[in-house]
């Protein structure tokens, strides 16, 4: 070190750029966490503000026009609080590298004085000196609240404070190192935490934030302000990081970022005004639903959006609620800018400080218009039919009871007409539904031409409607309005390229005389209008007490039949069927009675059609098969002759049932020979779904059962379905046979039937022979059996049996007589 000397002047400015930077190292830093308690005392009364308006509003995306500015100054704060710790803690390296060398210049400058006493004098106190001021440094850095760390150049973790240590959860710097600096970072950001340190050491300062798992499991984020650490010679020897946790930074971040995220974004208009109610801030959806922009908007008042349609008082309402409860929301109509009213559901919250002040209001709203033409159609179609948007029942209900009212009132008539289009199945069927609902509003249209204005015309469904006639005076009057409505209906209707003719059955109940209340108005009406379905259709019908004692008939009936197969109600009788020339009883036709609990033995007619049209007749049919079966095996076995049983069969078992199944089992479990069971079935079975009967017939055959038409002459003049089917016997009907002694006519129509039957290879057996003159006419023209009273009524089967034994008995008698 020869020829250099240091001066006490140096010694002094030394130590006294040591202090100075020590100084100004406290002096900053002070300054510095002055400013940092300030900015954080403004973001928790930014917190308050977002708190109030969150909370007020229902919704955090109002806070969002002070998140730029409060991010900006909290970020500036940060940067510059952490580049002072670099500078001093860079001061502070440089004032002790100093520290290192004085004692070595001033020694040998003192022994080039020939001062050795004084040299030491002087190097203890600059020794004493520069520790105590070391050691208070180290302190400084050891009680500061972020991480210093000092990270050699090949990444081993020299130095770190207790800041860094608390930061990593480990006690003392061996079990940092121990862990490895790198462990504690998360996986997915290690890579650029390395390539981070290598630009550092490279000579290249810099900033990086990234996330930790402390050794306890603690997630952290991290912000990193590193600068390269030089020794005398300038070179890189390591890297001084300074860090903080700024993981609630980040989630104030995140928290204002999805604050202003939802603000934007939020489908629900959004306004922001100050205290005297100028608009600050919208978002998107304000714009989407007014058509005002941010920048027309801003500086001005909500008055922009005012529909007139909302008096003062109902500001003053609501002024007043928003005043008292700080918030209020209801229905509003406001205008956009293109000039258009529109309903809005709006709420408004009101933003206080912390002396309770207002300084803000926020709006929240929404465009109801299509809930408020949902709700229109929802009331438009509990009330209407929405095919031919006419008056449903509901509707027609209520106006039927204010013409009640009116009539009481009046001393009149109220009338309700039910009405049906006729065969309107066969149109769905055959064109399909889409002209099916064409006819009705083409129908619908046409009833209207007939009515008065003060009239309901209704869809009741299907094809049925309902029309009420208020203030009519007398039968007269009424007929009058159906005969015009069946006038007005036989004209064709052309729907595109069909030309469609139509009739209705309409059936009528008159207020007070049939009912005094709706429900029992409305079921006399659809009485009648059975009534003139049953009388030939395109007709109408007044309610009658006959009506109405066939409808109770009805309903007794039919709730009887779901529950007399379960209580073993039904029983069959069998009418004995003769061989006209033998004389003997070749067989008999099964016939099923009721003995129903009040009205006693019931016969078919009164039942069978019911049980049709409720469906009940598939399992009453499929009893019959099994009981007829049961019992003809049960005569052979009781050692009768074999005797053909005939059953009548259903269309309704043809559309509905497995009628093969059926047959196949009853055959089965009864053990009957299928010679032996004869199924008779009538024209109107042959003739339609005439390829599906035909099929299912042909199966029948095939089981070697008998076929017979049942009520011959009384169907269709097409006879060709006898050749397709392959039937076995012509039942004739009862009604040629009962006047063909009186009636040539009669007598015409069974001559040519047998003789029909007999080109055709082909039995007849007439039914309802009463006397011995027309069992007589018979036998003159051949007819092959008969049965009727003339030889026995139907009888229950003991009965039958007896009938039989006794029928044989006198024809052996006979028989025995002759050979005599």
């Amino acid at each position: 070190m020869a020829g250099k000397a240091i001066t006490p002047i140096s010694r002094n400015s030394i130590l006294a750029a040591f202090l100075a930077a020590l100084a100004w190292t406290l002096i900053i830093a002070g300054s510095l966490t002055w400013e940092l308690a300030n900015a954080r005392e403004q973001s928790s009364e930014f917190t308050r503000h977002a708190v109030a308006v969150s909370g007020g509003a229902g919704s955090i995306s109002s806070i969002a026009p002070w998140l730029a500015a409060e991010q900006s100054a909290a970020h500036d704060l940060v940067v510059g609080y952490v580049s002072i710790w670099l500078i001093g803690f860079i001061g502070i390296g440089a004032i002790c590298r100093c520290a290192r060398a004085c004692p070595r210049d001033l020694e040998i400058t003192i022994a080039l004085q020939g001062s050795k006493g004084k040299f030491n004098q002087i190097s203890r106190t600059a020794e004493n000196t520069l520790f105590e001021q070391k050691e208070f440094l180290n302190a400084i850095l050891e009680s500061g609240p972020e991480c210093v760390k000092v990270i050699s150049a090949d990444g081993s973790l020299l130095q770190i404070n207790r800041a860094g240590l608390a930061m990593l959860e480990v006690d003392t710097l061996e079990e940092a190192v121990e862990q490895g600096l790198l462990n504690f970072v998360q996986r997915e950001y290690r890579n650029a935490f390395v390539q981070f340190s290598r630009r550092v050491l490279s000579g290249e300062s810099g900033i990086m934030a990234f996330p930790i798992k402390g050794k306890q499991g603690t997630p952290r984020w991290l912000e990193t302000h590193a600068t390269p650490m030089r020794n005398a010679q300038e070179e890189i020897i390591a890297l001084v990081g300074v860090t903080r946790d700024i993981t609630e930074h980040r989630r104030m971040e995140e928290r204002l970022r999805l604050s202003a995220k939802v603000f934007e974004n939020s489908g629900e208009g959004i306004i922001i005004t100050d205290a005297a109610s100028r608009i600050m801030s919208v978002n998107h959806a304000f714009t989407g639903v007014t058509g005002y922009s941010a920048e027309e908007a801003i500086g001005q008042t909500p008055a922009i959006l005012n529909s007139g349609r909302q008096n003062e008082g109902f500001f003053r309402d609501m002024w007043h609620d928003i005043s008292q409860q700080d918030y209020w929301s209801g229905e509003i109509w406001n205008r956009r800018k293109n000039g258009e009213a529109y309903p809005e559901w709006l709420g408004v919250s009101v933003v206080r400080d912390v002396d309770n002040r207002v300084t803000h209001y926020v709006g929240i709203f929404s465009d109801i218009s299509e809930i408020k033409k949902s709700e229109a159609k929802i009331e438009f179609l509990a009330y209407h039919d929405p095919l031919t948007e006419l008056p449903n029942r509901l509707l027609a209900r209520d106006h039927m009871e204010l013409a009640m009212s009116s009539a009481d009132r009046a001393n009149s008539k109220a009338t309700l007409l039910f009405l049906d289009i006729d065969n309107f199945k066969t149109i769905n069927d055959s064109l399909g539904h889409a002209v099916g609902d064409t006819l009705l509003k083409a129908v619908a249209a046409r009833l209207r031409e007939c009515l008065r204005d003060t009239d309901t015309l209704s869809r009741q469904g299907g094809d049925e409607f309902l029309i009420v006639l208020p203030d009519v005076s007398d039968s007269d009057a009424i007929a009058g309005v159906a005969e015009k409505i069946l006038t007005r209906m036989a004209a064709s209707f052309h729907l595109g390229s069909h030309e469609l003719s139509i009739s209705l059955s309409v059936g009528l109940a008159v207020y007070p005389d049939d009912g005094r209340d709706f429900e029992t108005l409305l079921k006399k009406a659809d009485t009648a209008m059975y009534q003139a379905k049953e009388a030939g259709r395109n007709s109408y019908r007044f309610h009658t007490e006959q009506m109405n004692a066939d409808a109770v008939e009805y309903l007794r009936i039919r709730n009887g039949l779901c529950q007399a197969l379960e209580k073993g109600e039904f029983v069959l009788h069998y009418q004995p069927q003769v061989s006209l020339a033998s004389g003997a009883v070749i067989g008999a036709e099964a016939l099923i009675r009721w003995h129903h609990p009040e009205l006693g033995l019931v016969p078919p007619g009164r039942f069978i059609r019911i049980a049709e049209e409720s469906g009940l007749i598939e399992p009453i049919g499929k009893w019959v098969l099994l009981e007829a079966c049961r019992q003809a095996a049960a005569w052979c076995k009781a050692g009768l002759p074999e005797l053909v049983i005939a059953v009548n069969l259903s269309a309704v078992q043809f559309k509905r049932g497995d009628l093969m199944r059926s047959v196949a089992q009853a055959l089965d479990d009864s053990g009957l020979d299928p010679a032996l069971l004869e199924l008779e079935l009538t024209e109107s079975i042959l003739i339609q779904n005439t390829e599906q009967v035909l099929g299912t017939v042909q199966r029948l055959k095939t089981l070697g059962v008998k076929l017979s038409i049942d009520d011959f002459g009384t169907g269709y003049s097409s006879l060709s379905y006898l050749k397709r089917f392959n039937v076995d016997k012509l039942k004739i009907d009862q009604s040629f046979v009962r006047d063909m002694v009186n009636d040539p006519s009669d007598a015409a129509i069974i001559r040519a039937i047998i003789q029909m039957a007999k080109s055709l290879n082909l039995k007849t057996i007439a039914e309802g022979v009463e006397d011995k003159q027309t069992l007589d006419f018979l036998r003159l023209n051949h007819c092959d059996e008969a049965q009727g009273y003339h030889f026995a009524r139907p009888i229950p089967a003991d009965d039958f049996f007896a009938y039989v034994s006794e029928a044989r008995a006198v024809c052996q008698e006979n028989v025995d007589q002759f050979i005599a």
